[in-house]
């Protein structure tokens, strides 16, 4: 099967990366005219019952610089970065297992994102003129949104894709015990702040994205069949090499190491 090699795994996540290009230039097909339509503002009020009193942008052009950069630099720079980090770690170890729940996990939330996108479909918290919120990123650079626009729908919010892909290679991340998965936990949760900070995604989308995340983990785990599950003790970084005692160290106390797990 194809998810029973890593090649075969690197051709799902290109397969899924590709139906969203094809999705989103769809999408944009059909808003070449207006960027929101009606049916996006009735998404826009719906998710918008859900933000406590609160939470007030009115202000949101005042915003510091500092976090303006901060989170622009970690939605635009520090995703694709720590998305591709986590990959390349998998990549690199002889398990497979680590590695198929990753990618199967990504293709599940696509495909329990894609319908909401296309039937509930959500404009980001700026585009919607009653939100009072301006994207925040736009003070630095125009083009760092535009940089993804090919890859992300403006109608495409509810669920978050962002934060959903961020939980997925968090929660990866601790179940194999992944080097550094506690800057990765860090790094993340910075990129999800980012979503809302920045004035791009509803409160309601990052609740969804970071249910959709788990769930998609939740369910590629269970779809790795039971061999690939015992891989766990072996893909992990926190369970260090053991190794067994040589004859000679066993017989005088004394002696060598030799590598193997016990």
């Amino acid at each position: 099967m194809i998810i029973n090699t890593k090649s075969g795994l690197v051709l799902v996540l290109l397969a899924v990366f590709s139906a969203n290009l094809l999705e989103t230039a769809w999408e944009a097909s059909l808003h070449s005219g207006s960027p929101v339509s009606a049916a996006d503002s009735k998404g826009a009020y719906a998710v918008q019952q859900f933000e406590p009193a609160f939470v007030d942008f009115e202000f949101h052009d005042a915003t510091a610089e500092w976090a303006m950069y901060a989170y622009s630099t970690a939605y635009f720079v520090l995703f694709p970065l720590l998305a591709t980090g986590v990959v390349v770690a998998l990549l690199r170890r002889p398990a497979l297992a680590p590695f198929r729940v990753l990618t199967l996990a990504v293709a599940i939330d696509y495909l329990v994102s894609l319908p909401f996108f296309l039937l509930f479909p959500v404009p980001e918290r700026w585009a919607d003129p009653n939100s009072s919120a301006i994207l925040l990123s736009d003070r630095w650079s125009a083009a760092l949104i535009d940089s993804i626009r090919p890859m992300s729908a403006i109608n495409n919010s509810f669920p978050s894709t962002h934060v959903s892909l961020t939980m997925i290679m968090i929660l990866v991340c601790y179940v194999f015990g992944v080097r550094l998965r506690h800057s990765v936990a860090a790094l993340g949760t910075m990129v999800m702040l980012a979503t809302f900070v920045l004035g791009i995604h509803w409160l309601a989308d990052i609740i969804a994205g970071l249910a959709v995340g788990t769930l998609s983990v939740a369910l590629g785990w269970i779809c790795t069949d039971t061999s690939g599950r015992r891989e766990l003790a072996l893909a992990s970084d926190a369970h260090p090499v053991r190794r067994k005692p040589s004859p000679l160290h066993e017989a005088t106390g004394v002696g060598f190491l030799r590598p193997g797990r016990v």
